[in-house]
């Protein structure tokens, strides 16, 4: 079911096609080793999770929200300053038994919603991975799985 909904979904087949590493677990979108930096301004990986929204059972809809949950450290410009602008708290949240969030994420597109997942995970992934590329220029902020 899962790689039915990730192949059915284009914005989905599209960020697995550029290397971001997608998974589905229930009713979350998770896409890890997206790169950050922490207070030490040091390159990290984190997990962006987002509620997914279905059109159909093998296919998504347009994303209920502008918001996200992060596991890991704090995220942090390249001068190690934690970004405020985008954690909107820091309170761990149990998602699922098996998934805990450290943080949750506001950024809100200047038209309100994100069009499709692709859209969401990937400004998401640059807002943080930017950051870690000012540190180090090999990172990508399209992680490659691995």
């Amino acid at each position: 079911m899962q790689q039915q909904l990730i192949s059915l979904s284009p914005d989905l087949a599209r960020l697995e096609a550029e290397g971001f590493d997608i998974s589905v677990d229930g009713a979350y979108l998770i896409t890890r080793r997206l790169p950050y930096v922490d207070a030490q301004k040091k390159v990290q990986y984190g997990t962006l999770i987002c509620v997914l929204t279905l059109a159909t059972p093998t296919r998504t809809g347009q994303p209920q929200d502008h918001t996200s949950y992060f596991c890991g450290e704090t995220p942090c410009d390249s001068l190690g300053v934690g970004l405020t602008g985008l954690v909107n708290n820091s309170n761990k949240q149990q998602l699922t038994n098996m998934l805990v969030a450290d943080h949750y994420f506001s950024s809100k597109p200047a038209s309100g919603n994100y069009p499709d997942f692709y859209e969401k995970v990937s400004t998401y992934a640059k807002i943080i991975g930017v950051q870690a590329q000012a540190i180090d220029p090999a990172v990508t902020w399209k992680p490659l799985k691995q």
